[in-house]
């Protein structure tokens, strides 16, 4: 499950409906996981205190992590020289950009003072916050310590220039560039996406890629759509995303995500062995 746009509503919460709907999907044996742009230190905590929730897909596909370690069972990151090399380049330009390394949201110290100028809701504002480690020299740092990079997130008031930095990095084989918002661009590897991170999961698990579900509203999540076995697009999606997948479900802000479980167990409860 995709989680901004499509768990959550529009004010970052998982209502108690999905929430109840989800646990019922795990005690039937379904693995339930979230599948998210965001660092395993951005994980919500309204996701994982779901009891049976062991598992999450982060940084879009860079890192599949253990809830209750957050120990990585299995990641797809950039080398460390290129994403120095990129920070270096990216903090010239008018974005506001970080980087995520080993689960974690660094941003460069003088950089971090200009996030009020790019995040209007209070809401995100504290979360970014609220997850941020600061770094004086953030392409140094990388170079130190030799820190591979689960994904280089930009944001920007500029959308001119969001669309030549967008198409710059489309042309570069070294990246994988995807965007969960309208005013974002962010790079992976060229190969770490939530599709690949969803169906290596399962792998590990030992599940048929048939027997895989995913749930999704923006363009980061045409890969594990494409994907996974059966593909659910929010009622509140891109037009993009509702065309590639096999069913259209409620809005995330009327419980799309339960509604479309629902309709999984109702055929799963008749005949547990489907």
């Amino acid at each position: 499950l995709d989680l901004d746009g499509t768990t959550f509503t529009n004010d970052k919460k998982i209502t108690a409906h999905t929430k109840e709907v989800i646990e019922r999907a795990i005690e039937h044996g379904i693995v339930v996981l979230p599948c998210t742009g965001r660092p395993s230190s951005g994980l919500p905590k309204e996701f994982l205190s779901m009891k049976g929730v062991k598992y999450a897909i982060t940084s879009n596909g860079a890192s599949i992590v253990e809830t209750d370690t957050m120990k990585s069972i299995y990641q797809n990151n950039m080398p460390y020289q290129l994403a120095a090399d990129t920070v270096e380049k990216l903090l010239k330009i008018d974005a506001l950009m970080a980087i995520y390394i080993d689960g974690k949201y660094y941003m460069d110290e003088e950089a971090a003072e200009y996030m009020p100028q790019f995040i209007s809701t209070s809401g995100q504002l504290k979360y970014f916050y609220d997850v941020r480690h600061l770094v004086s020299d953030l392409p140094g740092f990388i170079r130190k310590n030799q820190f591979s990079a689960e994904k280089i997130y930009m944001m920007f008031n500029d959308m001119e220039l969001r669309e030549r930095i967008k198409r710059e990095y489309e042309s570069n084989e070294a990246f994988l560039t995807t965007a969960s918002m309208d005013n974002l661009v962010e790079l992976n590897a060229p190969t770490a996406d939530k599709g690949n991170a969803l169906l290596a999961l399962a792998d590990i698990l030992q599940i048929p890629h048939d027997q895989t579900m995913a749930c999704g509203d923006h363009l980061n999540d045409a890969a594990m759509l494409k994907k996974a076995g059966f593909s659910v697009a929010m009622g509140n999606a891109v037009p993009e995303i509702k065309d590639l997948c096999d069913f259209v479900t409620k809005t995330n802000e009327e419980d799309g995500v339960a509604y479309v479980i629902e309709k999984i167990l109702e055929g799963w409860e008749m005949d547990p062995s489907s």
